[in-house]
């Protein structure tokens, strides 16, 4: 049941807490109350009332973190609250379905390993969903010389531009580019503004490649005449992409109005 009522008090109360913190509190105040019942010399209203509701308020302290008087003050109502009606419900069931008749011990159990699998699912599909690549694409750069393949991260915080065309610019590593045989020609040497964190603001050199073609999951795109910027510094910390794109690149509506960037943007099918 502590499971459930701090689960919900923490919906309630919009506070986050680490599944850890909700599993872990949920049976560290299971135990106390276990031990608070059989306690000895304590009187009926303090072992039946206040010593429950003070542990639950202890209980949810530790997990959701309250920082002032007011919070632990709607704990305490919010919590009474769904006791009693969670408590009433119950009680309920238990004396009207026949089939839950001299069931509780069992029917709390199962109630338990439900919201413990609940809690044990929504992590997996937290962790799948940050694991997965979504917005990764294979990007392959055309030179006058070779071409090279590289991971691209779409990231829609990426406002760069050129700032005499308005050309968007995608971001690409240094150690990367220079494999981009002939690409650092003089006359195709752009400037790009920029801000940064810990740098109000700085100029990245960049410069006009003759072709990008970026994998779709289901066709690709190819663009001529692309400004990259070349970064000196990783994009990613753990490696795991080495360009950040811009988003214009990948915004249908957008890339079939952008006249001077020259795209003759056609979609090739995989594999062709």
């Amino acid at each position: 049941m502590n499971l459930y009522l701090y689960t919900l008090l923490a919906k309630t109360m919009k506070r986050t807490a680490t599944r850890l913190r909700v599993i872990g509190g949920s049976a560290v105040g299971a135990a106390f109350f276990v031990l608070w019942i059989f306690l000895p010399g304590v009187p009926a209203a303090i072992k039946r009332f206040l010593g429950p509701m003070a542990i639950s308020l202890a209980t949810a302290g530790g997990i959701l973190r309250f920082n002032s008087i007011g919070q632990i003050g709607k704990a305490a109502g919010y919590l009474s609250v769904y006791a009693f009606a969670f408590g009433g419900v119950m009680k309920f069931l238990f004396s009207t379905v026949p089939f839950l008749k001299g069931r509780q011990g069992g029917i709390w159990y199962i109630l338990g390993a439900g919201m413990l699998g609940y809690q044990a699912v929504s992590w997996w599909i937290g962790q799948t969903g940050k694991n997965r690549p979504a917005d990764l694409y294979k990007v392959k750069l055309r030179g006058r010389l070779n071409e090279i393949e590289l991971d691209a991260l779409m990231d829609t915080g990426n406002s760069l531009r050129e700032p005499i065309s308005g050309r968007p610019v995608s971001v690409v590593e240094e150690e990367c580019f220079q494999k981009l045989l002939g690409a650092k020609e003089p006359e195709k040497l752009r400037a790009i503004p920029y801000h940064s964190v810990g740098k109000s603001n700085g100029i990245m050199e960049g410069y006009e490649i003759p072709e990008i073609i970026i994998k779709g999951r289901e066709e690709s795109i190819r663009w001529q005449k692309v400004v990259v910027g070349v970064s000196r510094n990783r994009v990613s910390a753990n490696g795991r992409y080495q360009m950040i794109l811009h988003p214009d690149l990948l915004n249908e509506a957008i890339r079939k109005n952008l006249r001077h960037m020259e795209p003759e943007t056609m979609r090739l099918q995989e594999g062709k």
